[in-house]
C-alpha cells in the first residue's frame, strides 16, 4: 500500500470536474489522504478514490449530449473518427491545453496527460468536451 504525505500527488475523483484527475493531498489520517485539492480546477474536497471505468454521475440541469457509440463496433467507429480528425496534422496545428485558454468546437487540442484530441462540444460553466484516443473527457477552459 502506498503511503502519502502532505503535498503528495494522487489521482482522485474530482467532485467539481466530475472526472478522475490529479490532486494534491492537503490532509492525512494514518498516511491516507483525507482532503485534497484538484490540480485542474483548484477545488478542495474530501478524497474520493478514482472511478476508473465508471460513467460520471449526471448533474441535474446538465446539458444533454449524444451518447458515444457502445459495443465493439461503436468503439471502432469512434476510434476511426478520432483518427480521421487528428492523424496527419503537425504539432503546430494543435492548441496546447490550458485551463486559461478558451477552445471552440472542432479545435484540435494537445493535452499533457491525454494526448491529442478535438473539441466535440462546448458546455456551460466554462467546460468543454474533448475526444481523445481513449475516449471523451470534460475539461475546464476559459478560466479567469
Amino acid at each position: 500500500m502506498k503511503t502519502f504525505g502532505a503535498g503528495s500527488e494522487v489521482d482522485a475523483w474530482c467532485t467539481r470536474c466530475r472526472m478522475d484527475l490529479l490532486h494534491r493531498v492537503i490532509a492525512l489520517s494514518e498516511s491516507r489522504p483525507i482532503r485534497v485539492v484538484c490540480q485542474t480546477c483548484g477545488s478542495q474536497h474530501n478524497y474520493r478514490a478514482p472511478r476508473v471505468g465508471s460513467a460520471p454521475a449526471k448533474r441535474e440541469g446538465a446539458a444533454t449530449k449524444s451518447k458515444p457509440p457502445r459495443g465493439p463496433r461503436g468503439e471502432q467507429r469512434r476510434l476511426a473518427d478520432w483518427e480521421a480528425r487528428v492523424r496527419g496534422h503537425g504539432s503546430e496545428v494543435f492548441a496546447r491545453y490550458s485551463v486559461e485558454k478558451t477552445f471552440s468546437l472542432g479545435e484540435l487540442v494537445l493535452h499533457k496527460k491525454f494526448g491529442e484530441g478535438y473539441v466535440t462540444e462546448v458546455l456551460e460553466d466554462r467546460k468543454v468536451c474533448v475526444m481523445f484516443r481513449d475516449g471523451p473527457r470534460t475539461l475546464s477552459h476559459g478560466a479567469e
